[in-house]
């Protein structure tokens, strides 16, 4: 498996970018898991621009369980193997909010998942679901590149499916005592291979990506392991934030263990 995280890195180095990813967990261990980016900085990039083509404002949510239930019919009519496919995006909600006008463009996608394995079919569903609106998400940052990085050319055509499986890149643990999240061994290696040891932490640029992970329990959190953790106003969940040089320079910045109160 590819280092997806810096991959991500690729994709989003030419524009400021906020990406949060966020799971959340019920007691008996099901919960959801979104990803979600805001890149409204890069819109604001594009003003004055006369020579790149009008974007037509989006705003946008899919349901996927509601448009199943309302086409259950007609699915009905299709192949075996069609309705399984389809039925897999049932999980999957999409919501997005582009508008040149407000400078504004966030995508969240969301999967509900039973059990924890569950979110590994998340990056599978998002592919499945062929979502319009994440190409058209994509294509202002055409022209917005600079020429020396190779323009809109230089961005990696799976990039974008790349921050659907940035989960791959963790083993998660969760339980009623605790609740642990590790880079694994393989994504490690891979991101000490490809360290960019130029990096520096008062680059100017290190700040135009930053990267949050939100985690939401049903128990209070009694003690958190990495002491970059912030726990949250009501004691059930914690957050952690990097930028680019944070997370070049330490692979194992967002490994944490949380033990519960009980």
């Amino acid at each position: 498996m590819r280092n997806t995280i810096l991959c991500v890195f690729s994709l989003l180095l030419f524009a400021s970018c906020q990406i949060r990813e966020e799971i959340r967990f019920n007691e008996d261990g099901s919960g959801s898991y979104e990803v979600g980016f805001d890149m409204s900085e890069m819109m604001k990039m594009g003003e004055g621009n006369d020579s790149l083509p009008p974007q037509a404002a989006i705003d946008t949510l899919i349901i996927f369980a509601t448009f199943l239930e309302e086409k259950k019919d007609s699915i009905a009519q299709l192949p075996k193997a069609e309705q399984e496919k389809l039925e897999a995006l049932r999980p999957l909600r999409f919501a997005m909010k582009m508008s040149e006008e407000e400078n504004q463009m966030n995508i969240r996608l969301s999967y509900a998942f039973d059990k924890l394995e569950d979110i590994s079919k998340f990056a599978e569903a998002v592919e499945a679901a062929d979502i319009k609106e994440l190409d058209q998400g994509v294509n202002p940052m055409e022209g917005m590149m600079p020429a020396d990085a190779g323009g809109a050319d230089s961005v990696p055509k799976n990039g974008m499916e790349d921050l659907f499986k940035m989960a791959e890149s963790f083993d998660t643990e969760f339980n009623k005592k605790r609740f642990s999240r590790k880079v694994t061994e393989k994504a490690m290696a891979d991101m000490l291979q490809k360290k960019d040891t130029t990096l520096k932490a008062d680059d100017p640029f290190v700040d135009m990506m930053r990267f949050k992970q939100v985690y939401r329990f049903p128990f209070k959190v009694k003690n958190v392991s990495n002491p970059n953790a912030k726990i949250l106003s009501d004691f059930k969940g914690v957050e952690l934030e990097a930028n680019m040089y944070e997370m070049n320079n330490d692979p194992e910045y967002f490994n944490i263990e949380v033990e519960f109160e009980r």
